[in-house]
């Protein structure tokens, strides 16, 4: 038989069979090799009984599908081959009827009106449709038997839907009885929370988690992360440690002796400038980190959550600072239209066919992790703050939350927080991302920061030496804020940690720090 060619329906991106076509298509090719073998010519066309037969079947066929594959996908199989079977069954007995019909006559017959007429058999076109008939006979006995088959299949499956469908019609029920239960014993209550997870639900169908986007960086660029620490704090530059990864993961990775690639920088005295020129990957990170201090500086970026300024300092960074103040005069800071514009220009004044990259942006900001941060509190609840300070133990805490003696003879004895003892002047890092509302100055607390993270959490850091944010600030989680000190009621050198809930001092310890 000839290749059957099947019609293909294209669903989206993505082309299938319609196996129901492809099976009619069959079927004629059936019907085609039986006038062929009998050498009548059949009437096959658009408008025959057996067309229009075949044409509705199909239809329904499609139909029946489409139904099975919303309602009972696993009754697909079973039914689509007996569908099959009864479509190829139903064409050779429409081929075979018409067969019959039209055969040639091999004994004379008389009719009123017409004359009589005798043809001589050919031996060989008898034989030839005794053959055809009992192929044609064999293939509906097999595709009968086949049918039933099928069929019974159906059926069979057909109650296990029925089954399935029944119960979880009765989950369904039993799940609404439980509802009504839990909304009469609770009240507007139990009504406020489901509609609050529907809400949440839906919020976060529709819109995703931004920060999934984030890409970590290498292991090579989480090497270098003492020497990025080094030279951050020397530039001043300590909080934007994340932002310093994000740019070496988008130069090179951390691999090659220039990670920073920073060869072509003006503060690169030591080897020629030219890409890959520095030999030294710690020379790299110290001109890099220099340079992109330089740009955060001329930006004005204000914190690691800036993501304007930092935008433009990024930028600043690929193109040269001169980009910044251009992009500032024109623009007023930074936009991707901007960025290309400058390329472009600066491309055509050198004679160069491109100049820097202008989705810099958008490439580094892609290992940053906070390039998606919209200021809400990431980890809220018992056990999800973080530490103030880098590496504290149980054994740093001097004085827990409650009841206690008053150090030095002043101050409360019941002491609403954690003292952590730590040196003078060690860093004091955000537990949580933030606003910064209160920076100064604060009775017994000394030199304080207040940082609010949601309507109900507050974070209070008391006795610092220094404060290096601002009311109104934005933070992050583990943001550099300050440094730890002796200032206001205090008898040496710590930090006084409080966190209040709803407005009350709450134990930290009691499920609020994970502390080692």
């Amino acid at each position: 038989m000839a290749d059957i060619k099947v019609r293909e329906v294209s669903k989206g991106t993505i082309k299938t069979i319609d196996r129901s076509i492809a099976s009619s298509r069959r079927s004629r090719n059936a019907a085609s090799e039986i006038k062929t073998q009998t050498g009548n010519h059949l009437r096959n066309d658009d408008n025959s009984p057996a067309e229009y037969a075949a044409g509705q079947m199909e239809y329904g066929i499609r139909e029946a599908g489409y139904l099975s594959r919303k309602t009972a996908a696993g009754a697909a199989p079973y039914v689509a081959r007996g569908t099959r079977k009864a479509v190829e069954s139903y064409r050779i007995k429409q081929a075979s009827k018409q067969l019959k019909s039209q055969r040639i006559k091999t004994k004379p017959e008389a009719a009123a009106g017409h004359n009589q007429i005798k043809l001589r058999p050919s031996s060989g076109n008898s034989s030839m449709q005794k053959s055809s008939l009992v192929k044609a006979r064999k293939q509906m006995q097999q595709s009968s038997q086949l049918s039933r088959q099928a069929a019974k299949a159906s059926v069979k499956s057909a109650k296990q839907i029925a089954k399935g469908i029944a119960k979880a019609a009765r989950a369904i029920a039993e799940s609404t009885k439980a509802l009504i239960t839990a909304i009469a014993a609770g009240g507007w209550i139990a009504i406020t929370v489901i509609f609050c997870c529907v809400i949440f639900g839906a919020a976060f169908y529709f819109f995703g988690d931004e920060t999934s986007s984030y890409i970590p960086v290498s292991p090579e660029v989480e090497a270098y992360t003492p020497v990025i620490q080094k030279y951050a704090d020397e530039y001043g530059i300590p909080q934007y440690t994340e932002l310093i990864k994000a740019v070496m993961m988008q130069e090179s990775g951390g691999r090659g002796k220039d990670p920073m690639q920073a060869s072509e920088c003006g503060y690169n005295k030591k080897y020629p400038r030219k890409p890959n020129g520095i030999k030294d990957p710690e020379y790299s990170i110290d001109c890099g980190v220099h340079y992109l201090s330089d740009n955060l500086a001329a930006a004005k970026a204000k914190s690691p959550v800036d993501m304007d300024r930092i935008k433009l300092a990024l930028q600043g960074y690929n193109f040269g600072s001169g980009y910044i103040s251009w992009a500032v005069k024109k623009y007023g800071g930074y936009s991707y239209a901007g960025a290309i514009e400058f390329s472009e220009q600066q491309a055509k004044k050198n004679g160069w066919d491109s100049y820097g990259d202008p989705d810099y942006v958008e490439h580094v900001l892609r290992y940053y992790p906070y390039g998606n941060y919209s200021y809400d509190v990431v980890n809220t609840g018992p056990g999800k703050l973080g530490l103030p300070i880098k590496g504290m133990k149980r054994g740093n805490i001097s004085s827990h939350f409650g009841p206690r003696s008053s150090p030095g003879g002043f101050g409360s004895s019941y002491h609403q927080g954690l003292d952590i003892a730590f040196p003078m002047g060690t860093k004091i890092l955000a537990c949580e991302t933030g606003t910064v509302t209160s920076a100064g100055w604060n009775g017994g607390l000394g030199k304080c920061v207040i940082i609010k993270h949601n309507d109900s959490l507050q974070t209070v850091y008391g006795h610092m030496s220094q404060i290096s944010v601002k009311r109104g600030q934005k933070v992050v989680r583990g943001q550099y804020i300050g440094n730890v000190g002796s200032t206001g009621n205090s008898t040496g050198p710590h930090l006084h940690l409080g966190v209040k809930l709803n407005g009350k001092y709450v134990n930290p310890e009691k499920g609020w720090l994970s502390i080692p």
